[in-house]
């Protein structure tokens, strides 16, 4: 069974939508959201490291309503 997201986990894709840069990836949040496969990595190298969603990641917006194209 899939866990649902919290909030704070739904605020956090809403925000990485309207900015990839905008949050650590060691936000308890970002950490979670990663081990569901909802966001991913943008780069290993230190100076560039984000997070940016995934396709599923952008699904689970959609299916709340929000446009993720």
């Amino acid at each position: 069974m899939k866990s649902l997201l919290s909030h704070h986990e739904i605020a956090l894709l809403i925000l990485l939508l309207s900015g990839p840069g905008q949050v650590s990836r060691t936000d308890p949040d970002a950490v979670a959201l990663q081990q569901a496969q909802l966001v991913e990595a943008t780069s290993e190298a230190a100076a560039e490291r984000g997070l940016r969603l995934t396709p599923a990641g952008k699904d689970v917006l959609r299916r709340l309503g929000i446009d993720a194209a």
